[in-house]
């Protein structure tokens, strides 16, 4: 039964990506084409739109063939004409459909960071470009010894990225973590948490520094109820029950608009913030 309820989920998920997808893509090209900016604001708000019927419908599925017993805490309305950050642990893909279906319409759209690899995952990396999520390109330091010119453009892409982020609100999404939880990928970082991997300050501080108008964090922390954290797992319904606990922080004042990629005494403050949420974040997975 469960591997049937998997397929019929896994086709739900194909079949409603597909449909959304010519809508989005149309509306994204004409959007691409036009010079105006006005006429750009009115396409982006349908493109928006477009996408929270996309989260919409995947909530339906779930709702109808999962009942799923999430239990937010809390996490209520917040001001759709406000920016925000977030941030989250990261252990399955089911996260993604976790935090959209808890957050649409309750908040700006989710505009998760994204490695540059995605887009060419067959459509549902157009569906990611056509929804203005952020794909950034990271270099390795040892490509950067070979390359120097390389040093610094991800920094530059990724302001980039976000000057478009001005016309509307947004909230932008970081998996601080980088990977998904294993106690292997613990081990191997040597990691001073129990449930999670170590930080990464990087994305948190760009942003911040981007983006001197987000003055609120959302901090997610998703608890599963089972160790079996797959996609499948998941579309399989065996993924049913978990623990959601928010909390909306006020970005402390001297983190809003520093220069991150040059500052290091700016780095060492963003990391220690992290570092201190993701200490109570810890605390939480392990109650």
């Amino acid at each position: 039964m469960g591997f049937l309820k998997g397929i019929i989920c896994f086709l739900l998920v194909v079949f409603n990506t597909l449909f959304w997808c010519i809508f989005l893509l149309s509306f994204a090209v004409i959007k691409l084409l036009i010079p105006f900016e006005s006429s750009k604001r009115i396409f982006t708000h349908l493109i928006i739109l477009i996408g929270e019927c996309w989260i919409f419908c995947n909530g339906l599925w779930i709702k109808i063939f999962h009942q799923p017993k999430w239990k937010v805490e809390g996490f209520e309305k917040l001001d759709k004409n406000n920016w925000y950050l977030s941030i989250a642990n990261h252990q399955s893909w089911a996260d993604i459909f976790i935090l959209q279906s808890i957050t649409n319409r309750k908040i700006p759209m989710l505009k998760f960071f994204m490695k540059d690899v995605l887009i060419w995952v067959p459509v549902i990396g157009l569906a990611w470009w056509a929804l203005d999520m952020p794909f950034l390109k990271r270099y390795s330091e040892e490509k950067i010894k070979r390359n120097p010119e390389l040093r610094g453009k991800d920094i530059s892409s990724m302001k980039k990225s976000f000057t478009r982020f001005a016309r509307y609100p947004v909230s932008i999404f970081i998996f601080a973590e980088g990977t998904r939880f294993t106690e292997q990928k613990g081990e191997s970082q040597n990691s001073s948490f129990n449930n999670l991997l170590l930080p990464k300050p990087g994305g948190v501080g760009l942003t911040l520094s981007t983006m001197p108008y987000i003055n609120k964090l959302i901090d997610f922390s998703i608890k599963y109820e089972t160790d079996r954290r797959t996609f499948w797992d998941f579309l399989c319904g065996k993924m049913n029950e978990a623990t959601i606990k928010v909390n909306v922080i006020d970005i402390p004042q001297k983190l809003i608009g520093g220069e991150y990629s040059e500052d290091e005494n700016y780095r060492d403050d963003v990391k220690n913030w992290l570092y201190d949420i993701w200490d109570k974040k810890d605390k939480f997975l392990s109650s």
